[in-house]
């Protein structure tokens, strides 16, 4: 098959999935009253379980995705043919599926994809519950031995969670989200969470608070697997950061790692770093009867890729973009620009999604007088920018609006000028169109998708 014919099959493929609809696609919490997962078990058994495999299961309010990315790579570091599945994606449906590091190609996802389609017993399901049934299509096809899989949201419910066994389940720190479908107190989301944990398994947790990590315990103790929290049995000593990344020394129960080097920014990726370690060390060991090889560690952690998370994009101006939804997120990202002491004035551009706690993530992320351009990304789920406004002329700020993403770089650009940092952040809807703008990269925009 042609390049272009691989193309125009592709998008042929999403156009299809994406016209299934689901929470993802419209934002309408009404629509998780229907979540389950019997209907797509009843699939899986019929195609054979193409779910099942060595497991590394990730959920969590913030950091699951880095989390997921960095122990994908430890494995493959180590030998695993693995798959990694995320999401969302930043700018192609097919991101969403990777296999020993690489997204699947044009051609193979619109083949899976037609497959999975065509199945009988599919045509009510969601977009989420198609894409991540084609994850492990592609996982099988492949010839995978591991996969990373990342919660899409919650955990209890979520259609990743209708693998039936696993090494690891990890959770991340719990935090205030999607309250109008998980609940509006951290123990109701941390339960949410931690119904991942199905059965026998090795549990890690990163640091969290401790209502968050009461209930996800008793949840282990209730389905017999073993509690593992990260910060009880790690001890991780920050030697050096800049934005090209940071070095780090972590203490395990398997070992101790000096000079750990990670390509990612921030504390709190450290953090997401030994929480990843600490999984792939209990995954590996339950899998193999043998430790995870410290080369594996140390490579897996140099070569980790993760866009659009504190990702350093352009360098005149200094430009940032960072997925960030929850007020967590939004205290960690402005935590990094102070240690980093980034060159002011600093200008923010912000897109977020309606239904999420813009009074909570404006107080964490800006300071008095810091100046803000609120801009709408391109999904019918934008936040109203009325209500932002008002959130961060609250928090201080001194406020603008533009009517794109791209229209509010630019006018971020034009008030920092080359010696101060544009912080573009919010939805990584946001942050995809901002890598788009400036970086030239071809998304499913281009091909009349989203």
């Amino acid at each position: 098959m042609q390049d272009e014919e691989a193309i125009r099959a592709y998008v042929e493929a999403v156009r299809r999935l994406l016209d299934h609809g689901g929470y993802e696609r419209t934002g309408d919490a009404r629509e998780s009253r229907r979540w389950g997962r019997d209907h797509v078990a009843r699939v899986l058994d019929r195609l054979g379980r193409p779910d099942a495999r060595h497991t590394v299961h990730v959920a969590g309010s913030k950091g699951k995705g880095s989390i997921a990315a960095i122990a994908d790579s430890i494995l493959r570091a180590a030998g695993a043919h693995c798959m990694l599945m995320t999401s969302p994606d930043l700018h192609q449906a097919r991101e969403r599926i990777a296999i020993d590091g690489a997204p699947l190609d044009y051609a193979r996802f619109a083949a899976l994809a037609t497959r999975l389609l065509d199945q009988e017993g599919t045509e009510g399901w969601s977009y989420f519950e198609l894409m991540t049934v084609l994850g492990w299509l592609a996982a099988e096809d492949a010839g995978c031995d591991w996969q990373v899989v990342e919660v899409g949201l919650g955990g209890r419910l979520d259609t990743t969670n209708t693998m039936t066994s696993k090494e690891v389940a990890v959770i991340a720190p719990i935090d205030l989200e999607h309250t109008a479908i998980l609940g509006d107190t951290i123990p109701q989301i941390a339960a949410e969470k931690a119904g991942i944990i199905i059965g026998p398994c090795e549990v890690v947790t990163s640091p969290m608070r401790a209502s968050a990590l009461e209930v996800i315990a008793a949840r282990a103790d209730e389905m017999g697997a073993t509690l593992h929290a990260v910060p009880d049995e790690c001890a991780l000593h920050v030697a050096s950061q800049s934005l090209e990344g940071q070095t780090f020394d972590l203490r395990t129960p398997v070992r101790t790692y000096r000079g750990l080097k990670l390509g990612l920014i921030g504390r709190h990726q450290t953090e997401n770093a030994a929480t990843a370690v600490r999984a792939a060390e209990l995954a590996w060991a339950a899998a193999t009867a043998e430790e995870l090889p410290e080369l594996a560690v140390r490579a897996g952690l140099e070569g980790v890729r993760w866009p659009g998370r504190f990702e350093v994009v352009r360098q005149r101006p200094l430009t940032i973009v960072d997925g960030l939804h929850t007020p967590l997120a939004a205290r960690r990202f402005r935590e990094a620009v102070r240690a980093l002491n980034l060159p002011r004035p600093h200008v923010y551009v912000v897109g977020v999604l309606a239904g999420k706690d813009s009074a909570a993530i404006a107080s964490g992320l800006v300071a008095e007088g810091d100046e803000v351009v609120l801009a709408p990304p391109a999904s019918p789920r934008a936040a109203d920018l009325d209500e932002l406004r008002r959130a961060f002329s609250a928090a201080g700020a001194m406020v603008q609006q533009a009517g794109s993403v791209a229209a509010a770089i630019d006018l971020a650009t034009d008030l920092v000028g080359t010696r101060g940092s544009v912080l573009i952040v919010g939805s990584l809807y946001t942050v995809a169109e901002a890598r788009e703008h400036l970086l030239g990269i071809t998304g499913d925009r281009a091909f009349g998708l989203r």
